[in-house]
C-alpha cells in the first residue's frame, strides 16, 4: 500500500495540469474498489487548511467527506510518527514539517512508499517515491 500525498488530491481536483489525469486516475482506481492507496489525517488537515486559505471552506469540507468515503480508516499521526518527523526534519532542511509528517507515515507503517509530485521526498533515505503517472503496482 502507497500513502498519496496531499499533492495528489489537489492535482484530481485542480485545474488543467500536466498532473490533474494522473491523479484524478489514481483516485478512480480507489473509487472502484483499489486497495493499492491510503491517506493519512495529516493529508485531511492540508485538505481544510489549504481550501480554508483559499477562501474555499464549503469546498474543503466537501472533499474532506469525499475523502473519508474513499478512504474511511486513515492512517493516524501518532506519537511515534511525529517523533520519527521530528528525525526527519533534523536529517533532511528541505522537508517542510508536514511532508516530514507524511514521510514518518510511510516509514513507521512499513508502507510501500508515497505518491507525490514533490521531488524533496526523494532525498529521504528508504523512503520509495512513486510519480503518480507511474503504475500503482505490477502485480508481484
Amino acid at each position: 500500500m502507497r500513502l498519496l500525498d496531499t499533492n495528489i488530491i489537489l492535482y484530481a481536483a485542480g485545474r488543467p495540469h500536466r498532473y490533474k489525469v494522473p491523479c484524478a486516475r489514481l483516485l478512480q482506481e480507489v473509487a472502484e474498489g483499489s486497495t493499492d492507496y491510503t491517506i493519512d489525517t495529516e493529508l485531511l488537515q492540508e485538505v481544510l487548511y489549504v481550501y480554508t486559505s483559499r477562501g474555499e471552506r464549503a469546498r474543503g469540507l466537501a472533499t474532506f467527506d469525499d475523502l473519508l468515503r474513499l478512504f474511511p480508516f486513515p492512517i493516524a499521526i501518532g506519537r511515534e510518527e511525529m517523533v520519527a518527523a521530528r528525525h526527519l526534519l533534523e536529517r533532511y532542511p528541505a522537508l517542510s514539517p508536514r511532508d516530514a509528517v507524511h514521510a514518518a507515515a510511510v516509514l513507521t507503517q512499513d508502507l510501500e512508499g508515497i505518491v507525490t509530485t514533490d521531488g524533496v521526498f526523494r532525498q529521504v533515505a528508504g523512503l520509495v517515491v512513486v510519480e503518480p503517472a507511474e503504475p500503482a503496482s505490477d502485480g508481484t
